[in-house]
């Protein structure tokens, strides 16, 4: 049996540009001990899938296909590919990505190593996939290296005291300059670094650790979320478990994200980025953001920062209100129909607790 699953789902034609990059980085991987479980989310009739198992059969590692009842979302797609796998560690891999050779050796080292190391990520770079596809270059290892930058897509995910969760540092350019916040500048010359959680894009999980706080119906995801925050939910969930989350910060993959970061922890800043963003993602994250607060959070850190996340959750839903009412709406009804299987994920979470609630502390 392999020692590593990478669960990979797909589900539109328009993930194809990316496709021969990402296989073309897994060929070059220093580790090569993994199998492939490839989830098919896209609609009958579609090529995507076609391309990916060909790509599959040319890397030559063992693969199965899972079809999804169409476009079932990221959550349940990445529950189905989860149930199938039997390794010791399971990746879940975006299909919009870079990963350079060492990138499984080096999160494989750290969960062998580290017994209370549930998921491990490595940096992640924003990749200008523009230029990829506008390069002349011969090889498609030079054209992907044609977009890789050094402004940063993600280092773990972090909280602030209202609870709003931010990926670390993204659009900040890794280097010692000037204008470098002082907090970066402290982990530039870092290999690992403890973060409350990793980002789903890139994240390789302890399938023992993951298995002992799934949700009902055996879910590794709320599959109630489709998309987003999915992977705030379990990095809560490992963290009140009492495991750790790391990431490896000298191994870099490079992500072609769809809905990117602010830059800045402000909320103005925040609410600039937000307008960016499509109706989808608003959507999704404004609703599942109220689900994992209600489901993960210990209720003396709530009574501590009440003023914060109050204030904060009284912004966001004036904004929603006189910018988004039918957006607000939709997450309203949407939340109240699935309410059953969130207070049934709520209870499974606080029986799998083993951390006091003063240990999370620290992270807001």
């Amino acid at each position: 049996m392999p020692k590593l699953s990478i669960n990979m789902v797909v589900f539109h034609e328009k993930e194809m540009k990316y496709i021969a990059y990402l296989f073309d980085s897994l060929k070059k991987q220093t580790f090569q001990d993994f199998e492939m479980l490839l989830v098919d989310n896209s609609d009958a009739g579609s090529s995507i899938i076609k391309m990916v198992e060909e790509k599959a059969k040319e890397l030559g590692n063992p693969y199965k296909i899972i079809k999804s009842n169409g476009n079932v979302g990221f959550a349940a797609g990445h529950n189905s590919g989860y149930k199938e796998a039997k390794t010791p560690f399971v990746l879940l891999l975006n299909p919009d990505m870079y990963l350079l050779p060492d990138v499984l050796s080096r999160m494989v080292d750290v969960l062998e190593s580290n017994s209370k190391a549930a998921s491990v990520s490595t940096r992640l770079m924003r990749w200008d996939f523009e230029k990829v596809e506008k390069s002349s270059k011969d090889s498609v290892e030079e054209q992907a290296r044609e977009g890789f930058t050094n402004q940063v897509d993600a280092i773990g995910i972090r909280l602030l005291r209202n609870r709003r969760a931010v990926e670390w540092f993204a659009q900040e350019l890794w280097d010692k300059g000037e204008e470098t916040p002082p907090m970066l500048g402290n982990i530039l010359d870092k290999q690992i670094l403890e973060v409350f959680g990793v980002s789903g894009a890139l994240a390789m999980y302890r399938k023992e650790v993951a298995d002992t706080i799934l949700l009902p119906g055996d879910n590794l995801f709320d599959p109630t979320y489709h998309s987003y925050k999915e992977d705030l939910d379990l990095a809560y969930r490992l963290r009140n478990a009492g495991y750790t989350s790391y990431v490896v910060l000298d191994s870099i993959a490079y992500h072609d994200r769809t809905a990117a970061a602010p830059k800045g922890l402000s909320d103005l800043k925040a609410a600039m980025n937000k307008g960016k963003q499509s109706e989808y993602v608003k959507f999704h994250s404004y609703k599942n953001h109220l689900r994992t607060l209600y489901k993960n959070e210990y209720w003396q850190n709530f009574f501590w920062d009440f003023p914060w996340i109050v204030w904060f959750e009284l912004k966001k839903f004036a904004y929603m209100l006189f910018i988004h009412p039918v957006i607000l709406w939709k997450s309203v009804r949407e939340i109240v129909k699935d309410w059953k299987y969130t207070r049934s994920a709520r209870r499974q979470i606080v029986e799998d607790r083993k951390l006091y609630w003063k240990g999370l502390r620290r992270w807001f």
